[in-house]
């Protein structure tokens, strides 16, 4: 059995110094799914220890083009924290990641305590309190040929979200289906897709997170921000460049990087 704790303290000191995972170079340090997960909440452990807030979860890795980019045959689950979210309209310095990467995507707040996935999928209608799209930052840094175990491990190589300013209170769980999203880099559209391409919806999405967290006594509470995946790639970014997420009903969020940002304010909506 490996020393999780002692992994876990070097993961956390290699992603602050913008060299994450560096546990992975070599010998894999862990071997199985269940060590993978139970690293990733040691980790989140150490963080709250230290002073920083969960602001909620995020799913993915939901489909198949993501999947193949990734190397990855499975969903995967990681933690969102309020220290790294960012209001739409933020400039970022790529140098404050490590081959920063984004994905597009939509992402709810619940609108009460959800206790298990029975319960969510009984108050499907009233249990969501908004929704809105999401530039989700990663760093894009494998250092395995066959990477599973180390995407789970690094938190689904996350690294922050972008927030559009205002948010749209939600309608009912299935308005997402038919929903388009699209991704846009300095005026260019990168891809499209709709809620409806994501394996039976964000809603089905969501359901897998709380029976994921269920596994360690965890449940979702109210505010808290779930990122829903989305079946594009992630798209490498580098400075100079302007990302916009723009959806058709619940609003659009744009970032620019650039090197000379400076400091970045992080929005404190964690909870809204």
């Amino acid at each position: 059995m490996p020393d999780l704790k002692e992994l876990a303290l070097k993961q956390l000191a290699d992603y602050d110094a913008l060299d994450p995972g560096r546990i992975f170079d070599g010998p894999p340090p862990i071997e199985s799914q269940a060590d993978a997960y139970a690293l990733q909440m040691e980790v989140a452990k150490l963080r709250i220890a230290r002073g920083e807030r969960l602001a909620g979860y995020k799913i993915g890795c939901i489909g198949d083009v993501v999947r193949k980019q990734l190397q990855m045959d499975r969903v995967l689950f990681g933690h969102v924290w309020a220290s790294e979210l960012h209001e739409s309209g933020a400039k970022l310095d790529p140098a404050s990641y490590a081959k920063l990467a984004i994905e597009g995507e939509f992402a709810v707040r619940p609108a009460t305590d959800i206790p298990d996935a029975g319960w969510l999928q009984s108050h499907k209608y009233e249990a969501l309190g908004a929704f809105f799209p999401v530039i989700e930052l990663h760093n894009y840094v494998l250092r395995t040929a066959h990477p599973s175990l180390e995407l789970i491990a690094n938190n689904g190589i996350h690294a922050g979200a972008v927030l559009p300013l205002a948010e749209n209170a939600a309608t009912h769980a299935d308005a997402l289906l038919r929903e388009p999203i699209s991704v846009y880099k300095n005026g260019e559209m990168l891809g499209e897709t709709r809620g409806d391409s994501i394996p039976r919806g964000p809603f089905a999405s969501l359901c897998q997170l709380v029976d994921h967290l269920a596994l360690y006594g965890i449940h979702l509470k109210r505010g808290q921000i779930i990122l829903t995946g989305t079946p594009l790639p992630l798209y490498p970014v580098q400075d100079g460049d302007r990302i916009e997420v723009r959806t058709r009903n619940f609003g659009q969020v744009n970032v620019t990087v650039h090197s000379a940002s400076g400091y970045q304010s992080k929005t404190l909506r964690a909870f809204g």
